[in-house]
């Protein structure tokens, strides 16, 4: 008789008991996490009337797996415009929420005496909600659209974020202890690879996917997806970080790929089997003898769980600006712990830093609180009628104070500065520094063992200057990479020409200590030779197009990945709500008159030296003189008096523009207000046929003159009469584009100009 493996018996076991109970479950209605459960509890060594698995140390292995999977679907139905959807209610409500369960677990687990370890784990346990019990409660409930709904879905997303972080941090206090050094540090490593593997693997992943699309069946696919999987998740491991955060962050990744949707189908089985097998193994690890000697501990955390998260879920929302009734709505909904609670569990026993009895107690409290979840949700309503009956009513109009407008205030035009300016710091630090280490420990290693000094530095320097030229070039060019918003403050005060000349000047500085380290460390040459060659590769890097243009087609690819996905389905919304619209960045693109005063500092000068394009992004379409008037007017036009200019721009151009001519800093007057180029096109079309405009678009071919080229290169104002108003790189719009972007095979060129451009391009066959 053929000997058959352990792990092959032991999983018929299991798969068969849990087939048999999740059927149960399910004709009962309840969720099948509960069926999982009490399978691995029959199937497990607490169980003595039927047999039990003889090889759980497989199991457990496969568990780990099944945790992977978990994290990688996750992550395939995360999406990075669903976080940003979610609005300041989430965020404010999931750190209130965690940081006050983490607070009270902690509180709880020392006052049962148990060590700080345990604690800690305990209120990273207890802070966790249920997805999968939250969504199948609203599903039963019929609640699904509710204005609540919505905002627990939102504090899910953020929360499911905030645990994975919260594995690395658990993880990174069970290695070091309780140390504030090294939990920063911690932090620091975490906030540097997270920004890494995001900008690098937005840029690679869905584009692999894209580029492969024709060639991927669904055996392909799906082996190609796991593999990149569990390839992060090898390379997350080997940084010092947990296997969760690797599958996690691959998911999320390939959740922007085209064909993701198509993904998450083909890994669903996957997922549910080692799901399974993972809760499965929950199941197994119940002990009822540990379950009766801490009865009152688990009736202590069912309390502390459901009181703690009654308490600051609903106080999150408050906080975050929403009225009564919407958070105790969310509070009571957010009531329970899960599956996520099971995980950081498992981190734990996998570490060996918690003890045994703290599983069983966990697993037990979230069996108690998935029972209780329905009932707490249909208690909302009562328990907030009685609420408003006891408070006095000017405390009821205090909590009340927020309004459902409140969501949409904007934030003031120094901290959406400040987001921007910071956030694109990082970034650019992130990637010069991991640019900056590869040089260091990788290229000049392998360039040493085949190249003699000085050769080898002066080659690996070389060829980190050129990896990182490109991002130094939009860090010397970019202000403080909001241009709109930085002419807005210079304009309206001149208090904020100090802290805005700081910020450029972080910028250089930043620049400057790179090419220090490149030419002083890397190529080892002396100081003053150092600084002579910053001086000179600076300046060149600052005034270089080339560079320029390759950021920009670094930047392209990369916004293309992020947003494609959620453009074509706002496309297709569109398409079926309105019909499709001749462009998408109609709406964006704006036009407004303007005419000099008298005695106009203008008078005299060249178009290129009022520096409207490069100071401010606008171009000039049209310029009427007394005489005359002039349709896509050259660089080297010299401006008459008593001139009008018809301007276009984007809405955020044409704030800074005006903020300019406001300030004076443009010695022209307005005529009319700024007005969509849709609504521009309608009036348009009540024009004699020789002074209308014409919108049309080209495609980018194989066949085009125009790949490769840059839109300054291309030169199509003089060769075609035309403005270059938008560019569609697949559902992505990139709307009046910078002159340093090049050309990419594929794109959809949107241009403006009047029937002098028509005949340009029928008699270039273009047309």
């Amino acid at each position: 008789m053929a000997h058959l493996p352990n792990i092959v018996t032991d999983l018929a076991m299991i798969l068969l008991v849990a087939g048999v109970t999740t059927i149960l479950f399910k004709k009962l209605n309840q969720p099948l996490v509960l069926g999982y459960i009490i399978a691995g509890f029959i199937t497990g060594p607490h169980f003595s009337f039927f047999p039990t698995v003889t090889d759980a140390t497989n199991i457990q292995v496969w568990s780990e797996i099944g945790v992977i999977f978990l994290l990688f679907a996750l992550g395939l139905e995360f999406s990075f415009y669903k976080l940003k959807s979610v609005g300041n209610t989430a965020f404010i409500a999931t750190a209130v929420e965690i940081g006050g369960m983490l607070g009270m677990g902690y509180l709880s687990g020392t006052l049962l005496g148990w060590s700080h370890m345990d604690s800690i784990f305990l209120g990273g346990m207890l802070a966790m909600s249920s997805t999968t019990i939250i969504i199948k409660a609203f599903e039963d409930l019929k609640l699904k659209g509710k204005r609540f709904t919505e905002m627990v879905f939102g504090v899910l997303i953020v929360e499911d974020i905030a645990g994975i972080i919260m594995m690395v941090m658990l993880s990174t206090l069970a290695a070091a202890g309780i140390s504030t050094l090294e939990l920063a540090m911690g932090v620091v490593r975490l906030a540097f690879f997270l920004t890494l593997w995001f900008v690098m693997g937005m840029y690679l992943i869905p584009t692999f996917f894209k580029k492969a699309k024709n060639l991927m069946n669904d055996e392909t696919l799906i082996v190609a997806s796991i593999g990149l999987c569990l390839g992060m998740v090898v390379l997350a491991t080997h940084m010092g970080f947990s296997a969760a955060l690797g599958a996690f962050i691959m998911g999320s990744l390939i959740a922007e790929a085209p064909n993701a949707e198509h993904i998450e189908h083909l890994v669903k089985p996957v997922k549910d089997l080692f799901g399974a097998v993972f809760f499965v193994s929950v199941g197994m690890l119940v002990d009822p003898s540990l379950l009766l000697q801490y009865w009152f501990p688990i009736l202590v955390l069912v309390l502390v769980t459901i009181i703690g998260k009654l308490i600051f879920s609903t106080g999150g929302v408050l906080a975050a600006g929403q009225n009564l009734n919407i958070s105790m709505h969310c509070g009571f909904s957010l009531a329970q712990i899960g599956e996520f609670s099971f995980i950081i569990a498992s981190l734990g026993m996998s570490l060996g830093v918690i003890s045994d009895f703290l599983y069983p107690i966990i697993v037990a409290v979230s069996v108690v609180t998935t029972f209780t979840t329905p009932f707490f949700i249909m208690a909302a309503d009562p328990a907030y009628k009685a609420i408003t009956k006891i408070l006095p009513i000017k405390v009821l109009q205090w909590l009340d104070r927020y309004t459902d407008e409140d969501d949409e205030a904007n934030d003031s035009d120094w901290s959406a500065l400040l987001q921007a300016y910071f956030t694109r710091m990082f970034i650019y630090l992130t990637l010069l520094f991991a640019i900056a280490m590869g040089g260091k420990y990788y290229l000049l290693p392998y360039l040493e063992n085949t190249l003699a000094m000085p050769y080898s530095n002066l080659i690996g320097g070389a060829l980190t200057l050129l990896v990182m030229s490109p991002i130094l070039r939009i860090i010397l060019t970019s202000r403080t990479h909001n241009e709109e918003l930085f002419s807005i403050l210079w304009f309206k005060k001149r208090s904020n020409h100090l802290p805005l000349l700081i910020l450029i000047f972080i910028k250089i500085a930043v620049a400057i200590c790179f090419l220090m380290y490149v030419f002083h460390s890397l190529m080892e040459l002396p100081y003053i030779i150092s600084f002579v060659a910053v001086a000179g590769v600076g300046y060149f890097i600052y005034s270089s197009d080339w560079l320029l243009s390759e950021y920009l087609r670094i930047e392209s690819r990369f916004l293309v990945n992020l947003n494609e996905k959620h453009m074509q389905k706002h496309r297709e919304k569109l398409c079926s709500e309105q019909g499709c619209p001749d462009t998408w960045f109609d709406e964006d693109i704006q036009l407004a008159q303007y005419q000099m005063p008298k005695d106009c500092k203008l008078i005299g000068k060249t178009l290129l030296e009022t520096n409207f394009r490069s100071n401010y992004g606008c171009n000039v379409l049209q310029i009427t003189t007394p005489n005359k008037v002039i349709d896509m007017p050259g660089a080297e036009l010299v401006l008459e008096a008593n001139s009008k200019f018809l301007i276009i721009g984007t809405i955020n151009q044409f704030k800074m523009f005006n903020a300019a001519v406001a300030g004076k800093q443009i010695d022209l007057e307005p005529i009319t207000a700024p007005i969509s180029l849709k609504e521009f096109m309608l009036h348009n079309h009540e024009q004699e046929p020789e002074l209308q405009f014409v919108s049309l678009a080209l495609t980018v071919d194989e066949h085009s003159g125009l790949i490769n080229k840059s839109l300054k290169d291309a030169n199509i104002r003089d060769n075609w009469n035309a403005l270059v108003i938008g560019l569609e790189r697949g559902a992505y719009t990139i709307t009046n584009p910078n002159v340093s972007l090049v050309f990419e095979k594929g794109d959809l060129l949107w241009i403006l100009g009047k029937q002098k451009m028509v005949n340009s391009l029928i008699r270039e066959e273009i047309l």
